[in-house]
């Protein structure tokens, strides 16, 4: 019997004593990290193209694991569809760095300040936004299956990747005050009820997101979009819900309120980094727990908000913005865990210089 149990014994005790030495000597886990570049408000001008024909070469130099461009790919000034293509050739140029895109506003919200020229009308802001998705959106951004990326169905263009311990979304959140403002080449009832309908879609999109990253024990969350979500629109429409669509910019309502209020919720319960990305107005800034959610006081201090380079101009002795794209670096071990600098032209965010009052 003795014999019996002796073999039995020492394995238990090996076992025990290599779990042991095993535990003590395991590497702790490495802290997140993750560099990237972020293109958007860009090209508004020939100065913007020259801009760009020196950054592509230096972000290709840089190789970063996925560059996130988040819209305006043209200027709003700008007749919608020819640069289309000019936007197709970045990306084909960037190759083979994977390139997420999310639309901007002036490629489809605002492409009714002009008249398409196949119908003589304005264009339809509804029709853009259908061109966008059947060009840059019918295909996946990527498809090896280590990104784990996804669509959503019916809404192509918001997407959701993993790299390495962070997930990265993206939401189709515009300027124009997501689309509820100045329509004037689309029926005011379609454009509020399609307006309605991305906000349902973009909250269960922003859900799904963060509650696939509690499940993979995501590190931190990336959300990237166009919008300005805080200072975009005038500071009297904050926390005024939207409950329509309108041929101007003069009713007082906060287009981004059930979007923005669920983003905070699910930031604090998330309770790690999360990182809002966007473009849309030209400051080149980077703070804190400084977004709102359904009032000014529902706020998540565990929120980033990194106003990208771009969006750049000057008008006779005005001058604003930042002309360049972004280099974005997140690392988790480090007390401010996010830092970002113009590709060419060093500068970091905190410029506060405004860019024109848009009509």
């Amino acid at each position: 019997m003795t014999r019996l149990l002796a073999a039995p014994v020492l394995f238990v005790a090996l076992v025990l004593t290599l779990g042991v030495s095993g535990c003590a000597v395991l590497p702790k886990p490495q802290p997140a990290h993750v560099d990237f570049v972020v293109i958007n408000d860009t090209p508004y001008d020939d100065t913007d193209r020259a801009m760009l024909t020196k950054a592509i070469p230096a972000v290709k130099d840089r190789n970063p694991p996925f560059i996130l461009h988040v819209g305006d790919i043209q200027a709003g000034s700008e007749v919608c569809g020819a640069p289309d293509d000019a936007f197709a050739k970045l990306m084909a140029d960037l190759k083979p760095i994977p390139v997420f895109y999310t639309p901007g506003d002036n490629e489809w919200t605002d492409c009714d300040r002009k008249d398409d020229p196949a119908t003589g009308r304005k264009f339809s802001e509804l029709a853009r936004l259908d061109i966008l998705r059947k060009r840059f959106f019918a295909a996946p951004a990527v498809t090896d299956t280590k990104w784990h990326y996804v669509q959503q169905p019916g809404m192509p263009e918001n997407a959701r990747f993993d790299h390495g311990r962070f997930v990265v979304v993206t939401l189709n959140l515009t300027a124009t005050n997501n689309a509820r403002d100045s329509v004037m080449g689309d029926d005011l009832s379609a454009a509020a009820k399609a307006a309605d309908e991305r906000d349902t879609r973009n909250i269960e999109w922003l859900k799904a997101a963060f509650a696939y990253a509690h499940k993979r024990g995501a590190a931190a969350v990336i959300v990237a979009t166009q919008a300005d979500m805080l200072t975009e629109m005038k500071p009297d429409a904050l926390f005024v819900p939207c409950t329509d669509a309108a041929a101007d910019n003069k009713r007082l309502c906060d287009g981004f309120l059930s979007v923005r209020t669920v983003l905070i919720a699910e930031s604090r319960t998330f309770g790690k980094p999360v990182f809002l990305i966007h473009g849309d107005t030209a400051p080149f800034t980077l703070t804190q727990g400084d977004l709102p959610g359904g009032s000014a006081a529902d706020k998540a201090a565990n929120l980033w908000r990194l106003n990208t380079a771009g969006d750049a101009g000057t008008d006779k002795d005005k001058s604003w913005g930042v002309r360049d794209v972004t280099a974005v670096s997140i690392d988790l071990g480090k007390a401010q865990p996010i830092s970002a600098r113009g590709v060419l032209t060093g500068e970091i965010p905190g410029r506060e210089t405004p860019g024109p009052e848009l009509d």
